[in-house]
């Protein structure tokens, strides 16, 4: 898929941001220690996100306390894209990701 990608200078060195569409809605980049590295999109009929959608509509969680929680047992450091508040912008450009679902097993360890 083709993403608008921003790299910007910070103090701590330079971050790449996949941006998705303000008009987005239920999809979210999924960065693992600041690379970007699994695409939800809750729409979609993957089974990791069908998992992460119902979760989501039951209203026992969000995408925050999901990642939190995939933290804690996997070891892993989730997160959310997010542009700095603090940073110059030094490029933006048009790149093709091939971002995968998050992984099944990790889903259905939540539970």
């Amino acid at each position: 898929m083709l993403y608008r990608t921003s790299t910007y200078q910070t103090l701590n060195g330079s971050v790449q941001i996949i941006e998705l569409p303000d008009a987005t809605y239920g999809e979210w980049i999924i960065y693992n220690k600041d690379k970007p590295e699994f695409f939800v999109n809750v729409f979609s009929n993957s089974i990791s996100d069908v998992q992460i959608r119902l979760l989501i509509e039951s209203h026992s969680e969000t995408i925050e306390t999901i990642l939190n929680k995939i933290n804690k047992k996997q070891g892993t450091h989730l997160t959310l894209g997010k542009a700095p508040l603090l940073g110059k912008l030094k490029s933006s450009e048009l790149i093709e990701w091939d971002l995968e679902p998050i992984l099944i097993n990790w889903i259905n360890h939540l539970t």
